[in-house]
């Protein structure tokens, strides 16, 4: 169920009041905090993240924002294309764009809130997301979380919607083994999980894939891949579409931009 209750924060962090999001969607909650810095050489390219507490699940949040913008698309492309992937922690190498988006948001005080989070509710699990740029973001965070041993591998999970591939097969290897639960939940066409193609650079995709070959409305169908690069999901289909990298379950990314309630059927 986390991978469908998580899915109006990963909207909620392209909200500049993610809170009234956290609200409408959790019964019990704590929004903590907003982070947004800048993130590549141009001014304008920022990247954002919070972290809450769904008290009624017994959760801990963190969400990472997608791109912003056609500028901030190209300095990732640029990134990924014509730089080495860096040195990852838990092993393998990823692109340096997200890593450095991450580890600039971490270090702006995302790190310290999740750390004071954890203590205050030591037996709560953590929920890790984020859409497109945002999901790679998520997919590094719950890494390096569980490389630290800030939790135990068990208590993370990691749900991300429209993914690229984020690092090399090393570093695919190292997020199997410390993301367990790690779910890429994928709309039928959208272009974003395909880029970089499969091997170009070393790039892959981690397990495990959710691939909703429809609109996602309520009662979809959907293919569940459990290897890195399961061939009967999105990797099936050449057929790819930009469009349907903006809408998920049905409604567009940036629903909460105008607020959260109403938009969770999982609620």
């Amino acid at each position: 169920m986390a991978r469908y209750k998580v899915w109006p924060m990963a909207s909620a962090a392209f909200s500049d009041n993610p809170g009234q999001c956290v609200k409408d969607n959790y019964k019990d909650s704590e929004f903590k905090r907003q982070y947004t810095v800048q993130c590549d050489i141009a001014k304008e390219d920022t990247c954002s993240g919070f972290t809450a507490v769904s008290h009624s699940d017994k959760a801990i949040i963190i969400s990472l924002r997608g791109s912003r913008g056609a500028l901030q698309i190209t300095n990732e492309v640029i990134d990924e294309l014509f730089g080495p992937p860096s040195p990852f922690v838990g092993g393998g190498g990823v692109s340096k764009y997200f890593l450095d988006g991450f580890t600039y948001i971490w270090n702006a005080g995302m790190k310290d809130d999740f750390l004071t989070l954890k203590n205050a509710n030591p037996d709560y699990e953590l929920w890790v997301t984020g859409h497109s740029l945002g999901a790679a973001m998520a997919c590094i965070a719950a890494a390096t979380v569980s490389s630290y041993k800030y939790m135990p591998p068990e208590k993370i999970k990691l749900i991300t919607y429209g993914e690229p591939r984020v690092g090399n097969s090393d570093y695919v290897t190292a997020v199997d083994t410390l993301v367990p639960y790690a779910f890429r939940i994928i709309h039928a066409h959208d272009l974003v999980p395909h880029l970089p193609p499969k091997g170009m650079l070393g790039y892959y995709h981690h397990k495990t894939e959710v691939w909703y070959n429809n609109n996602m409305a309520v009662g979809s169908s959907y293919v569940i891949c459990t290897d890195d690069e399961g061939s009967q999901c999105s990797d099936s289909t050449l057929d790819l579409n930009p469009k349907d990298h903006d809408f998920y379950f049905n409604v567009s990314t940036g629903f909460a931009k105008q607020g959260c309630a109403g938009y969770n059927p999982y609620h």
